[in-house]
């Protein structure tokens, strides 16, 4: 047998066991690092699995490479798609795995993935096998006719779809009324901002008496809180003439109350011209920094009190005539 029948014999069973040496790692081998992809081919926009694998000895510390977005100007990365770390008492495995796809045809290379790592404060590399890929395009049949597109597919609407669509016209609408209600209320306090056009479950006259004995307990005008005290005493008898005539004396002016009084209440001109005094002169201490003597002071209060006590009466006897009158 010749030397160079000898060689052939040698050859591939020598070939095949450095393949097998290469691709499988043995027992004692302290790193090994591969590239796996799911398919060696693919149609530009379709998608395959990369995943990296470091199988290495467990006295071994590793750094994976960080792989974000690309593997290469033409390959991209989509997502990682899930990672997975196996030990044993001898090796660790680490499996990481990725979504790709490439946009650009013709044969596409993986680069090779380097792996960092440190066994007993010795540092190296490791590095796997790059890795190709064809990525082609869809053929397209020149010799048939162009159809037209499509229309789009006709799915039933589930319940799932229109749930989010049902939730959020719900909170619609309950903003919208809810916005309503603050404008209607708003709108209401600011025409009464204390109810007060609302019949109160005490009578006008029981609230108004009661607020002017506060009143004139504190004497605030003996303070020097004059201008407090007239706005006090004015507003009091505002929010009487309001409650008992239904007039929005809180709102008006001097002129339109004292009018709208009149109107009402005709035939006793004594209460006209109290209520006119005390209004204007209140106006007068409050706008034009008038400063009354004491005398005034009490006098006015005592008008007040006059004046409330001079005319709810009438309100109770027509309250008697009406319930005459149903009888």
């Amino acid at each position: 047998m010749g030397i160079n029948s000898v060689i052939r014999v040698v050859k591939w069973p020598f070939l095949t066991g450095l393949f097998l040496m290469l691709v499988q790692p043995a027992e004692g081998q302290l790193i090994n690092v591969q590239s796996l992809v799911s398919s060696d081919s693919l149609m530009i926009g379709d998608q395959i699995h990369y995943t990296l694998r470091v199988d290495a000895d467990s006295e071994v510390e590793f750094i994976l490479p960080y792989i974000k977005d690309t593997l290469s100007n033409t390959l991209e990365v989509l997502s990682q798609l899930s990672s997975d770390t196996s030990v044993s008492e001898k090796r660790t495995v680490v499996e990481q795995s990725y979504i790709i796809t490439g946009f650009e045809s013709g044969s596409q290379i993986v680069p090779s993935q380097e792996v960092i790592y440190n066994r007993g404060g010795v540092v190296d590399t490791a590095r796997s096998m790059p890795l190709i890929i064809n990525v082609y395009e869809p053929v397209v049949d020149t010799s048939q006719q162009i159809r037209p597109i499509k229309p789009p597919i006709n799915t039933p609407i589930t319940f799932k779809e229109v749930l989010p669509w049902a939730v959020a016209g719900l909170g619609g609408l309950l903003i919208v009324g809810a916005a309503i209600w603050l404008l209607v209320r708003f709108l209401k306090q600011k025409r009464d901002p204390e109810g007060r056009l609302l019949k109160s479950l005490e009578p006008a006259h029981v609230i108004a008496f009661r607020e002017l004995d506060r009143l004139k307990y504190e004497k605030i005008w003996l303070k020097g809180e004059v201008k407090q005290y007239y706005s006090s005493l004015t507003e009091i008898t505002r929010r009487y003439i309001e409650r008992q005539y239904e007039i929005p004396a809180m709102e008006s002016t001097t002129e339109e109350i004292l009018h709208a009084f009149r109107m009402t209440n005709p035939e006793d001109n004594l209460l006209d011209e109290m209520l006119m005094e005390l209004l204007e002169l209140a106006d007068l201490v409050k706008f034009a920094k008038e400063d009354p003597l004491t005398v005034d002071n009490q006098t006015n209060l005592n008008n007040a009190y006059i004046f409330v006590e001079k005319t709810y009466p009438r309100f109770y006897r027509e309250e008697e005539k009406k319930e005459a009158g149903d009888e």
